[in-house]
């Protein structure tokens, strides 16, 4: 009988670490086999400098006001007997830097609109192919001298929005 209570004792004592294996390896196994899956998987989550990236690269449509409605520009035209009265000059801009540099270099864009008029006639002003022509040249312009150009054109002016109220003589 002694024998056999050594023998139940030693099963007991093989049974315990046969136990462990049967549930330990199977859950290190698993766990492990998890992690690589996760690892190889990634997240669904963007880091958080990918998005401000992704926030920055979109252009944003903003409104950035040369001339106020209401407060008249003139402009001399060429050959000085005639002067453009601008009621209104309102940029449409794809970024916030624009808009800001827009208004910072105001004076700067002013003589650019100042030179763009003086090379125009009045006739060059009362016709839809005229005012398209000098809606493009006040757009590279003030792309020019706010330093949106080449790649960074997109985030610079976007559109011009002017309203000539007068072409009048000066004599």
């Amino acid at each position: 009988m002694p024998e056999e209570a050594e023998i139940q004792q030693e099963q007991k004592k093989k049974g315990l670490p046969e136990i462990v294996k049967l549930v330990l390896i199977p859950l290190v196994v698993s766990v492990i086999a998890s992690m690589l899956v996760l690892f190889a998987l990634g997240t669904n989550k963007q880091p958080q400098d990918k998005q401000k990236e992704q926030k920055v690269t979109a252009p944003v449509q903003i409104k950035a006001v040369v001339i106020a409605a209401g407060k008249y520009q003139t402009f001399m035209l060429k050959g000085g007997r005639d002067v453009a009265v601008v009621d209104s000059l309102t940029l449409l801009v794809g970024s916030e830097p624009c808009r800001a540099a827009v208004a910072e270099k105001n004076d700067e864009i002013m003589d650019a609109l100042a030179t763009i008029f003086l090379s125009k006639e009045k006739f060059d002003l009362v016709t839809p192919a005229g005012l398209d022509l000098l809606k493009k040249q006040i757009r590279e312009a003030v792309n020019e001298i706010t330093g949106f150009t080449g790649e960074r054109e997109k985030f610079g002016v976007l559109n011009v929005y002017i309203y000539i109220k007068a072409i009048s003589s000066v004599q």
